[in-house]
């Protein structure tokens, strides 16, 4: 990571964007596509009936050239492809097929695909490159959790369904909408970035609120885990969160209405389509609760300005005639408020002076996403996108009234062809945002905007060996630059002038598989699939962070990571065992001096402080015959607060070297069991975690132990019709008294029920 003065950036782009451009335009002119050409099928289960919504994915080596779902009758296509050898994988929840090799030449290619039971799931992975690849094929730590299993478990929210994943540590402070933070692999809260149909969802710096995010209408999260930096840039330093919403396809619709405890009412709509060549989506979700109602005798009964409510609404529309010519618009918009009641929980040092009846929040976000592509991967694909987003937060306190904002707006160009074993993508992508506050001021003590751009250049290349090998290799060099910011005279916060800053930094990533055992070996007995991963990660200083600060050249946290892993299918693919190794290393971490620091800079913050993680996550999951799937995941985690740059055995405050990272729990886990049939399904959920470090939570002058906890849910769904359902749940089944985050008690035992009404896929 080096600094750049100026005009250099200028003379960097002449020497290497122009070149780039013009050797694209002559790739793009010599490009002739192929006559194209069709595959189409019919997709049956173990006992020849008829597979409704399965997934078909038609692959070039390891990159997805096509892909379908099948209709209610099996049938899907036909789907036009170029002249070649192609395979074809098909599956569908707890079934799947042994890819199909196939070759399309002048006559439309007929399949017919008989599915067995499986625990090796299958889906398009939009994240984990610059091209979509299968799931089975990728070579990073990837969990994708479909809209099937968002059902099944009944998950109101996005972060409900990021606590079964291996890895992350999903912490809230209380009931729904409270603040909910999210640590990958024991990376900081603010290391994942959220993408939403490619909309970056990060507030300026990377924090992210994770509360809100619902689950009407999305198709699947992809979960990718480990540094993304070489992928998207700043913010991807732990791992990606992709949002990925359902859109087009057979026409399909779905309506929910629930209640239950904590007077919480949740409605949503959804529905996809297509129509000739317009595809379509729309979405729309409200939920109200008043929160915790529980008595509180220490309080004077019970407690209040725990309510909360949110509104969501998305919509999108696209345009193709062809495989080779696409475009999409996506619009997204939501509104939540939530009361703050302040902890009432542990109070160590019996510091509390009662519930706080004022504190509020709103929060308002907006996005637009306007993508288009052009051509095919085989011959040469262009792929553009620019999105819009906006967030806006008002906080009224005991205190007064404040307010912050980030807006963003970025463009990226991306150009991406195969030829024979290799695979190639290139392209550039600008940023700019920015961000305010209240408490951000300039030299009238007027509140200011920290404006920053950010311009990327990255290359990837893919070689595959069929089946069997892939190798991803990429990086990514981008130009971070903060523009001038005017001197804050604050008596609490004096900040001089900052001149432009200008940041450059290089970020490479490499992963591969490797089947031991090729996949086509899961009908006959299983596969074994190794996977090894390495990279670096960036995160910009957030607004805060330049604001309150006297130091002019502020830099990127930064990351180095490796991982490792061993997937084994077993019995014809009805066990699927899966293990991974991580060690992440955090560096140039900002933290503030102050005296315990003294003599490690000589600015107020400094990005000095270190910290390192290891661990390991397992899994295993078992598709039974009778619409049976169990699934086990356990993770280890070691964290350790290093010493801070030129002072060793020294550690910000209140650590002391060699303390665990905070609210990083060492052991979680969670087991699963789902069974389904044509009279209904049940589901039961365990998930916890040991003790971990939390801060005192009042003033977070002390480090604490938060005891660790494990949560039952259970639930079921029961069929009217062939099109409703009825649906119930409970939380917390064994009223566990537990607190995420320490001084903030997690909800007790609540029964919900609802209908559910589907149509189409």
């Amino acid at each position: 990571m080096t600094r750049c003065p100026r005009g250099l950036s200028g003379r960097i782009s002449a020497l290497f964007v122009r070149p780039f451009v013009l050797v694209l335009a002559l790739v793009t002119a010599a490009a002739a596509p192929a006559r194209a050409q069709a595959v189409a099928g019919r997709v049956v289960d173990p006992d020849q009936r008829p597979v409704a919504a399965a997934r078909v994915l038609v692959l070039h080596d390891a990159v997805v050239v096509a892909s379908t779902h099948s209709r209610a009758d099996g049938r899907f296509g036909p789907l036009d492809l170029p002249a070649g050898t192609y395979a074809v994988t098909v599956a569908a929840t707890g079934l799947r097929a042994a890819p199909r090799d196939v070759t399309v030449d002048a006559s439309t290619v007929e399949l017919d695909v008989v599915l067995a039971i499986s625990a090796v799931a299958e889906a398009v992975v939009v994240s984990a490159a610059q091209i979509d690849a299968p799931l089975t094929r990728v070579t990073d730590s990837v969990t994708v959790i479909d809209r099937d299993a968002l059902d099944a478990r009944q998950t109101e929210t996005v972060a409900d369904a990021l606590r079964l994943v291996p890895g992350f540590a999903v912490v809230g402070s209380g009931g729904r909408g409270a603040i909910t933070s999210v640590f990958p692999r024991g990376g900081e809260s603010d290391y994942t970035l959220f993408l939403a149909d490619g909309i970056p969802l990060n507030s300026f710096g990377g924090a992210f609120d994770a509360a809100h995010l619902p689950t009407a209408g999305l198709e699947r999260v992809e979960v990718v885990r480990g540094p993304q930096s070489a992928l998207h840039g700043s913010g991807a330093v732990g791992g990606v969160v992709q949002l990925v919403t359902r859109h087009g396809g057979p026409t399909s619709g779905r309506a929910l209405v629930e209640g239950g405890g904590g007077r919480t009412i949740r409605t949503a709509a959804s529905g996809a389509g297509a129509l000739a060549q317009v595809t379509w989506s729309g979405v729309f979700e409200h939920q109200s609760t008043d929160g915790d109602r529980r008595e509180y005798p220490q309080f004077g009964g019970r407690i209040a300005n725990d309510d909360y409510e949110r509104w969501d609404l998305l919509g999108g529309l696209g345009w193709h005639d062809g495989p080779a010519r696409r475009m999409r618009v996506d619009v997204r918009h939501g509104r939540n408020d939530r009361g703050f009641p302040g902890p009432y929980g542990s109070d160590p040092d019996g510091l509390y002076g009662g519930i706080d009846q004022v504190s509020r929040g709103e929060n308002r976000t907006t996005g637009v996403n306007v993508s288009a592509s052009l051509g095919s991967v085989l011959t040469i694909r262009h792929h553009a996108r620019a999105t819009f987003f906006t967030t806006t937060g008002s906080f009224v306190s005991p205190f007064g009234e404040s307010e912050s904002d980030t807006r963003r707006v970025t463009a990226r160009y991306q150009a991406d062809f195969e030829r024979g074993l290799v695979g190639l993508s290139a392209g550039v992508e600008v940023l700019d945002e920015r961000g305010g506050s209240t408490f951000v001021t300039g030299e009238q003590f007027q509140p200011v905007p920290v404006e920053r751009s950010n311009t990327g250049l990255f290359v990837e290349s893919r070689w595959g060996r069929g089946a069997r090998a892939s190798l991803t290799t990429g990086v990514r060099v981008d130009r971070i630059a903060r523009r001038p910011l005017e001197a804050d005279p604050g008596v609490f916060n004096e900040r001089p002038a900052f001149d432009e800053d200008v940041v450059w930094s290089a970020n490479p990533k490499v992963s591969a598989t490797w089947f031991l055992v090729p996949p086509d070996a899961a009908s006959a007995g299983g596969w074994t699939k190794l996977r090894f991963g390495a990279g670096t990660g960036i995160k910009a200083p957030t607004a805060f962070e330049i604001a309150f600060t006297d130091n002019p050249g502020l830099e990127p946290e930064r990351s180095r990571s490796l991982d490792a892993g061993v997937e084994q299918a077993l019995a014809g693919a009805t066990v699927l065992l899966d293990a991974t190794w991580f060690a992440n290393r955090y560096d140039d971490l900002i933290v503030t001096v102050g005296s315990r620091l003294a003599g490690a800079s000589r600015y107020r913050s400094d990005n000095i402080a270190n910290a390192r993680a290891a661990g390991l996550e397992l899994g295993a999951t078992w598709h039974a015959p009778a619409g049976l799937r169990v699934r086990g995941a356990l993770t280890f985690l070691d964290t350790e607060v290093l010493a801070v740059d030129h002072l060793p055995g020294r550690a910000q405050a209140p650590f002391e070297v060699g303390d665990r990272l905070l609210r990083r729990a060492p052991r979680q886990g969670s087991v699963e069991v789902h069974w389904s049939s044509r009279g209904g399904s049940f589901f039961a959920l365990v998930n916890g975690r040991s003790e971990m470090l939390d801060l005192e939570p009042n003033f977070a002058s002390a480090l604490y132990g938060n005891p660790g906890h494990a949560v039952v849910a259970v639930g079921g769904a029961v069929p009217v019709t062939s099109a409703v359902e009825v649906f119930g749940r409970v939380t917390n089944l064994l009223d566990e008294t537990y607190e995420d985050v320490f001084g903030f008690p997690a909800p007790g035992r609540l029964a919900f029920v609802g209908v559910r009404v589907a149509a189409g896929r």
